[in-house]
């Protein structure tokens, strides 16, 4: 997929950084409030509506797991000079809330289900795909992923 296209679908990546990805990720989730940063890639895809998977990176609690889904409900934007304490002192542009929030019943393993990814090329590298804090899925594996999960 090229980078400039729009897609209806994004994954929401949280990595490890003051504290484990699984305590970052319970934290923006509990106060429904999920920061993104200037250079955060996709930025023009965040939008009222879009489809989210949320995956857990790093190499701790859940890590290379896909556990939850939700739609972009609003995009705060921020007026202050606010900095995430959790990743290494970035500036906040502006944050997303969410509704439909669903916790998968069981968490969907990246390397468990690879091959049927249909949105990683590069199989042997795959950990290339969830960089950068916000990616792209492509339908197919959006809906694979959300059958698996239940």
């Amino acid at each position: 997929m090229r980078n400039n296209i729009e897609t209806e679908y994004l994954i929401f990546i949280s990595s490890d950084g003051v504290k484990d990805a699984m305590d970052i990720f319970d934290e923006r989730i509990k106060s429904n409030l999920w920061p993104i940063y200037n250079k955060t890639p996709q930025i023009i895809n965040l939008k009222e509506g879009k489809k989210i998977i949320f995956y857990i990176a790093g190499n701790t609690k859940n890590s290379q797991h896909f556990i939850a889904s939700a739609t972009i409900d609003k995009i705060i934007e921020n007026s202050e000079s606010i900095i995430d304490p959790n990743q290494s002192l970035r500036m906040v542009k502006f944050y997303i809330k969410f509704k439909n929030f669903f916790k998968f019943n069981k968490n969907v393993s990246v390397r468990e289900n690879i091959d049927d990814l249909t949105f990683i090329k590069n199989k042997e590298k795959y950990g290339l795909y969830f960089q950068g804090g916000i990616c792209k899925i492509d339908q197919t594996s959006y809906s694979y992923i959300l059958n698996k999960a239940l």
